[in-house]
């Protein structure tokens, strides 16, 4: 059990008012907004133990399991979320959040064609789901594929203001060879991201000199970050014995 749960039950309005409900009315629903809250404070150990339950008294509830698909996704353990997120869909078949956590659950995996697979039909449910098309952006952009700028564009044009679909975007122009609008889209979420981002696409090129001027600029806007200062440092280093200065 969670060593915060106790101070949360007593501070946390929301949840305190989801278990007094529980107290009442011990159903699966009450079980299913009281493992929300938990799921919301990330207090995941209780919240699973909550959609557990849920699904004990209610074993056609797809959102439960859905939830709990994600929970042992979250853990870094996605093969044990599998057969809830199966059970998600095959009782929900129309739900695109169903489809879309079964194909992150595949993706955590490394099942990646087959989590495309999942996201296209979450797509299909629902054409306008930003988390779906996002989704399958990245799904195409690590499977290397041709149209992956396309799905990207779709999806900023989903959801325009997520840095994260952002971000895609501009990892699926560098995928395909255009930095220059990969800059432009990493711009979008901000210089001292688009500066490290482009730092990552110089070393993966093993451009480690041109990465290392990339994580300079950033940790002169970000100069307390520890990941960009480390970032620096491996760049530099292996830019010198690149080189042959070391």
């Amino acid at each position: 059990m969670s060593t915060l749960s106790p101070t949360l039950e007593s501070f946390d309005e929301r949840l305190s008012q989801a278990l007094l409900v529980l107290a009442s009315n011990p159903g699966a629903e009450a079980h299913r907004r009281v493992a929300g809250e938990y799921s919301r404070l990330r207090i995941l150990d209780m919240a699973h133990e909550h959609y557990t339950r849920a699904t004990d008294l209610d074993p056609k509830d797809p959102a439960s399991f859905d939830a709990l698909a994600r929970i042992w996704r979250d853990w870094g353990t996605p093969h044990l979320g599998l057969p809830a997120a199966y059970r998600a869909v095959r009782l929900a078949p129309k739900s695109a959040v169903a489809a879309n956590t079964l194909g992150t659950v595949l993706e955590a995996t490394g099942q990646l064609r087959l989590a495309r697979q999942w996201y296209a039909q979450a797509i299909a449910l629902e054409p306008d789901a930003a988390f779906a098309l996002n989704n399958f952006c990245y799904s195409l952009i690590l499977l290397e594929q041709p149209d992956a700028v396309d799905a990207c564009r779709r999806a900023v044009a989903a959801a325009p203001q997520s840095s994260v679909a952002r971000n895609n975007l501009g990892l699926a122009y560098a995928a395909a060879g255009d930095l220059a609008k990969a800059r432009e889209e990493f711009t979008r979420v901000g210089h001292a991201a688009a500066d490290y981002n482009m730092g990552i696409l110089h070393m993966a090129m093993r451009d480690y000199r041109a990465a290392a001027r990339q994580f300079a600029s950033a940790l002169q806007a970000n100069p307390y970050s520890m990941r960009i200062a480390r970032r620096s440092l491996q760049a530099r280093v292996a830019a010198d014995a690149q080189e042959g200065t070391r």
